[in-house]
């Protein structure tokens, strides 16, 4: 279904394509995956993305898991109790100003599940390629993600043309 969305019959941009327009287009190609995969678990590729984060911590806040998603608080609110309504998530107060986060038993077995659905999309991302190849993009993307330096800063053989 949400394959749909990213099917169109625009030309598929050239390889030399500006960079920023073809991690766009790939992101979203690849959520649309993840979308329709997690369809008929009832999570979405947010949702999913939340829960995994338990897979590494036991408990958070809601301030914590809109940090670590990358999202503000306002727009992890709804995500959170939409997965608490479905008994994936429980909230447990520390006291009278700290409450966190944790998943319940099904949420945790939701996870599972979805995690293996994701995995497969992954497999079916990098078909074709080696297992060389694919460690070469996946701690290529990994780079880019900590990439703190600025172009020029990068290659400093670089000469600005003004």
């Amino acid at each position: 279904m949400s394959a749909d969305l990213t099917n169109t019959q625009q030309p598929v941009p050239a390889a030399d394509a500006n960079l920023g327009y073809l991690f766009r287009l790939a992101h979203q190609r690849f959520r649309a995956l993840l979308q329709d995969e997690l369809e008929d678990i009832g999570l979405t590729a947010h949702e999913y993305a939340i829960l995994s984060v338990f897979e590494t911590r036991a408990e958070l806040s809601t301030s914590e898991l809109a940090r670590i998603t990358q999202v503000t608080r306002q727009t992890m609110h709804p995500a959170i109790l939409r997965l608490e309504s479905a008994r994936l998530l429980a909230r447990t107060a520390r006291n009278q100003r700290v409450v966190l986060l944790r998943p319940t038993k099904q949420g945790r077995d939701v996870l599972r599940r979805a995690t293996k659905r994701i995995r497969a999309a992954e497999r079916a991302v990098f078909a074709g390629l080696s297992e060389h190849e694919e460690a070469t993009v996946r701690a290529w993307l990994a780079g880019l993600a900590e990439m703190t330096a600025r172009p020029a800063q990068a290659d400093p053989d670089r000469k600005d043309k003004a």
